[in-house]
């Protein structure tokens, strides 16, 4: 996990590094409901494995290096390889929701572009159909209804929240992931496949218009 940490202030500073990689982009727009006892819809990356890391500042030209160990909880006796399948498979899903929310966020970006344009009168009707396509493929793919913790009970659960609550549920143990969430993972990365498909044909035809 290479993270760079910038300074947001002068003088002392604390960074505090959570052991995980990156998080992955947001969907613009999206308010993730608050947990409240389940599973966490987020963007954050997965954990770490055990072992040696070294942070580095680099500061005025000097850069000063210091090792340190990530070391698993005593308490747990995972199998040799169970941690390392369980980052190899967080990072396909990290890796697959980043993808995801990019081109969501393409998609967003232009969509309001073209209501921008309708509402200036400058593309006619001509644009109607790429927004059409452009707000189906979006809503199908994340619920940006969401505006507070009691969304996702008013609003069906779309496929980048599938993606972040997969990632959270392999997060909650450190074992091997099992069967099952092997399988969800490949049935949410066909799905994300095809959206993303969908939503680079609605691009290009959206990018005609304008």
């Amino acid at each position: 996990a290479d993270t760079k940490l910038t300074a947001i202030a002068p003088g002392m500073n604390r960074l505090q590094w959570n052991l995980r990689y990156p998080d992955a982009t947001e969907v613009t727009g999206f308010q993730a409901p608050i947990a409240a006892g389940g599973l966490d819809d987020t963007v954050e990356g997965p954990t770490v494995m055990p072992g040696r890391y070294t942070a580095v500042l680099d500061y005025g030209g000097k850069k000063s290096a210091q090792p340190f160990i990530v070391a698993l909880d005593p308490r747990l006796h995972p199998a040799p390889d169970a941690l390392a399948a369980r980052l190899a498979l967080g990072l396909k899903i990290h890796a697959a929701l980043d993808t995801l929310d990019r081109t969501l966020n393409q998609a967003i970006a232009l969509r309001d572009r073209l209501d921008g344009a309708v509402a200036a009168g400058m593309t006619g009707a001509k644009a109607q159909p790429a927004l059409s396509a452009l707000d189906a493929d979006i809503a199908s793919l994340v619920a940006l209804q969401i505006q507070s913790s009691e969304g996702s009970l008013m609003h069906e659960t779309k496929l980048r929240s599938h993606l972040a609550y997969l990632a959270a549920d392999i997060d909650l143990s450190y074992d091997r992931p099992t069967q099952a969430e092997y399988a969800v993972f490949d049935h949410l990365s066909q799905q994300a496949l095809a959206g993303e498909q969908k939503l680079h044909a609605d691009i290009a035809q959206g990018q005609r218009v304008l």
